[in-house]
């Protein structure tokens, strides 16, 4: 995967460097691909046991824990740190001082790292892009979402409705340090020294515009989607480590539901679809502050099967063997991956009309697209493309569809044009 021209020195900058989600997935696969095509890439991320391999993992700041299971007291004395992180900025600071690279690409600092890291980056002069995996800049609660619906009351800089709406984690405390953290980042300027906003869809794009963001800051540059390998993909289920109980997919069509289980992401109508599509199965992975909520509703609900996290293997194989694939998200999705990957492995898909996905999903062209927040009206659908034949015509669209947005080395090759580009503009 070459890309004309001389190497560039980048660092590639995000909260974690492992898979966890979305995130890293795009961040982690930008690695491999600049790494295999001859650029020198660093990392700056915190330190974790999970880690994977990183020449510059010594330079990584402290760790922290501010998820929703974390004890209240780790995180009260935390929250020194999560406005503005010093030992985040002073281990960058370290970090430049061995690795001198020509451009950094932030993905996702949040509260882990801040924006803290950005000072030592502008003294150094070295410019920044940075990819828009959520509305950090603008939105308190980073995806413009409260409550079961799409918000966006903070807009131009309000962010006391965080606080009056309690929208961070349901918790007027955590919403008061958000607010306060929202204000502080506004009046230091914090994301200054941004060169380039990375849009991975025109929907981000849009909302970026409506935001603040000049026009000549941002640039449409959609994920890299990489099909799995075949090898990391076996036709069943493999044999899971010992003492896990062994999952065999049913041999009937099912659906096929993974991703973090919160209720942005839809999983709240999981089992009122999964009843309404009784007696076929209704496959969940994965992990999040609704698992519990779930495992409760399962009984009342035989064909609803929570398979919690599974590994990448596993994963490939349960898509590629789903009858169709749902995403009932209630959020902006920005890209959304699990439609990609789906429709990549020519899997039927029903998903919510909502943010970035009818950019890949057109209605009865690439997929079938359902009101958000319908769980009757999903489980139609899913019924539908459960027995369609036109189904797999769509599937079959949609992988067209998404190898055209995404493939590696054009996402690449766009990618280090844009740090090219970024490197000969001057700062603001």
């Amino acid at each position: 995967m070459g890309v004309r021209g001389t190497h560039v020195r980048v660092l590639l900058v995000n909260a974690f460097h492992y898979l966890r989600g979305g995130v890293e997935r795009t961040y982690l696969d930008e690695s491999r691909w600049l790494s295999e095509a001859g650029h020198e890439v660093s990392h700056f991320a915190t330190r974790d046991p999970r880690n994977l391999f990183s020449p510059t993992a010594r330079h990584f700041a402290p760790s922290a824990d501010f998820s929703e299971g974390a004890p209240m007291g780790r995180q009260v004395t935390q929250l020194p740190h999560a406005v503005w992180s010093h030992p985040a900025e002073r281990a960058m600071a370290g970090l430049l001082r061995e690795v001198r690279p020509e451009i950094a690409h932030l993905h996702a600092p949040s509260r882990y790292l801040t924006p803290s890291i950005l000072r030592p980056l502008e003294k150094a002069r070295v410019p920044v892009v940075m990819t828009l995996h959520d509305f950090k800049p603008w939105c308190t609660n980073r995806i413009l979402f409260a409550h079961g619906e799409p918000c966006e009351r903070c807009r131009g800089g309000r962010h006391w409705h965080a606080f009056a709406t309690a929208c961070v984690q349901e918790s007027r405390p955590k919403s008061a340090v958000a607010a306060f953290e929202a204000y502080t980042h506004d009046a230091l300027g914090a994301w200054r020294s941004v060169r380039r906003w990375l849009a991975p869809s025109r929907f981000v794009m849009e909302k970026a515009l409506a935001h603040g963001v000049a026009g000549d800051m941002l640039r449409l540059l959609p994920h890299g989607v990489a099909p799995a390998a075949a090898e990391d993909a076996p036709a069943r289920a493999p044999q899971p480590a010992p003492n896990v109980i062994p999952f065999e997919p049913p041999e009937e069509p099912y659906v096929f539901f993974s991703g973090r289980l919160s209720v942005e992401k839809g999983v709240r109508l999981l089992p009122a679809i999964a009843m309404r599509l009784a007696p076929t199965p209704v496959l969940v992975a994965g992990e999040g502050p609704l698992r519990g909520w779930l495992e409760a509703q399962a009984p009342a609900t035989p064909n609803l099967r929570l398979l919690g996290h599974v590994d990448d293997a596993t994963l490939t194989s349960l898509r590629r063997g789903a009858g169709v694939v749902a995403v009932p998200s209630l959020f902006y999705e920005h890209f959304c991956y699990a439609v990609a990957e789906a429709l990549l492995d020519r899997r039927p898909v029903v998903a919510s009309g909502i943010g970035a996905i009818p950019e890949l999903v057109e209605h009865e062209v690439t997929g079938l697209l359902v009101a958000p927040g319908d769980a009757h009206a999903f489980a139609e659908a899913v019924r539908r493309a459960l027995h369609d034949p036109a189904a797999y015509g769509w599937a079959r669209a949609g992988y067209e569809r998404v190898k055209s947005v995404g493939e590696p080395a054009r996402h690449l090759e766009a990618l280090v044009g844009i740090y090219r580009e970024t490197m000969e503009s001057r700062p603001r």
